[in-house]
């Protein structure tokens, strides 16, 4: 009789040790806390230990943490500033994540849910082995990520399985998962690279490749990458350049993209939807677009943003920054971290130039840049009568992209290769200028690319043919030249 007193004694001390969350209560625990650092629960701190019941409000502090240790042998944490509640209906326990960052584990036979802003997540262990899943929430939107086991999302209408390794976003409720189609590679120059979402491992990214939500896109050394979107949109990426398109709805036209490094050029349909969004942000910046081009040049602490066409609106990425600046076409703004945008001011068409073929990723360059000098048209010299005219043709007209403009044309046109498909931006100008200095060196550079002409008609494997007349097709207003078609 004197044991079971003393158990009831100790029974009664420990329960008051532990407390519970929000007072006395006659409904059963769902479970105790495990804790580190600040730990709330219904307002009031919690140490380790504390008995947990249905509805409970849990939060945590910053640099705190807490595990979540429920009878059904589920265990969820919750990382800093979250906040989690518990609740029961008529399927037993669950979970709900209101902020933060929480990873659950579920070992045991019942199921562990997850109640989300219209939607409920279901982990299972499988094959006995124990579930895992990883879940951000912010507002009416979350981030769902699948580690093992078995994980469902459960909405209104319809549900989602998500496989192992698989990441879903959730936008009120609404399923929006990683792995979803965004658009296509159109035009690129080697070398790129892709991430898809939930792989460590990068793999090369080529024309006509698809690119999907949360795919995260790396162009290295000189490589560059033309993105067509499914709404219409074209997204160039310059060299040495990281983006990633976190969200592509062509039929609501809500776009999100993320820019952590380099130049990306856009060319943005125009929205006219209700709600419609295509907004980008880079580490110091938010740049909101409406039927726009633009170029961004994103650094680690700075964002520089230049507007070619339509409106920009430019604010810092921290809410807590007030101050946005609206961009119109030949207008340039900047962001530093921690600062408010700069006012607006014109942006000089020579770095705009520069801006334009830093991002051309092979594409016939737009007439809509011309002003800009965006790498001019490549143009076919037409054939010349005699010998030196049979040595001319079709093969010059995409193969000079080896021009060196320091010496002489011909010296130039030595290193081209027949047949190539672009000529890089300065050269084929700083040609043109250096052929038109004087009426003498026109004349002496045209005689060598003469000469040279005849020596590629008699060995036309090795250099190709067609570059007699290649002074006068550059030329300003030289003779006997055509654009390409």
């Amino acid at each position: 009789m004197a044991g079971r007193g003393v158990s009831a004694l100790v029974f009664l001390l420990s329960m008051s040790t532990l407390g519970w969350a929000a007072g006395p209560t006659t409904s059963r625990p769902m479970g105790y806390l495990a804790t580190r650092g600040e730990v709330r629960v219904g307002g009031h701190a919690a140490l380790s230990g504390t008995t947990v019941f249905a509805g409970d409000v849990i939060s945590t502090g910053r640099g705190s943490s807490v595990e979540v240790r429920l009878q059904s042998g589920t265990i969820a944490t919750l990382s800093e500033n979250g906040e989690l509640s518990l609740d029961t209906d008529s399927l037993g326990q669950a979970l709900r994540l209101s902020q933060g960052v929480v990873s659950v584990r579920n070992a045991g036979d019942q199921q562990a849910r997850l109640l989300l802003p219209n939607a409920t997540l279901v982990i299972e262990s499988e094959g006995g082995f124990p579930a895992l899943c990883r879940v951000a929430a912010s507002g009416r939107v979350a981030q769902i990520f699948a580690d093992r086991g078995r994980v469902e999302v459960r909405g209104r209408s319809k549900s989602h399985r998500l496989l192992p390794g698989k990441s879903l976003r959730l936008e009120a409720g609404m399923p929006q998962a990683a792995g979803q189609p965004a658009g296509k590679v159109a035009n690129a120059i080697p070398d790129e690279t892709v991430q898809r979402s939930g792989q460590t491992a990068q793999a090369p990214l080529k024309v006509n490749d698809g690119v999907l939500w949360e795919d995260t896109v790396r162009t290295l050394g000189n490589g560059r990458m033309r993105i067509a979107l499914e709404d219409g949109s074209l997204i160039n990426i310059g060299a040495r350049s990281v983006m990633r398109i976190t969200k592509h709805d062509a039929a609501s036209q809500q776009t999100e993209i993320e820019l952590q490094l380099g130049k990306l050029r856009g060319q943005v349909v125009k929205l006219s939807k209700p709600g419609a969004s295509f907004q980008v942000k880079t580490n110091t910046a938010v740049i909101g677009v409406v039927g726009t081009i633009l170029i961004i040049d994103a650094l680690p602490n700075l964002t520089h943003v230049r507007c070619l066409e339509g409106m920009v609106n430019v604010k810092n990425l921290n809410p807590a920054i007030a101050g946005e600046t609206t961009l119109h076409a030949g207008e340039q703004s900047h962001v530093g971290a921690g600062q408010a945008p700069a006012p607006a001011a014109p942006s000089p068409p020579a770095e705009i130039s520069s801006d334009l073929n830093l991002t051309n990723a092979g594409e016939t360059p737009s007439p809509q840049f011309a002003k800009f000098g965006e790498m001019g048209h490549l143009q076919r010299p037409v054939p010349p009568a005699g010998a030196a005219g049979q040595a001319t043709g079709t093969g010059v007209s995409g193969g000079i992209t080896g021009i060196n403009a320091v010496g002489t044309v011909a010296a130039g046109v030595s290193t081209g290769l027949a047949g190539a498909g672009v000529v890089k931006a300065g050269s084929a100008k700083d040609a043109a200028n250096a052929a038109a200095n004087t009426a003498g060196q026109a004349q002496d550079a045209a005689n060598t690319a003469n000469d040279a002409a005849t020596s590629a008609g008699n060995t036309a494997t090795a250099f190709g043919t067609g570059v007699s007349t290649f002074i006068q097709s550059i030329s300003p207003g030289g003779p006997g030249c055509a654009c390409l078609p």
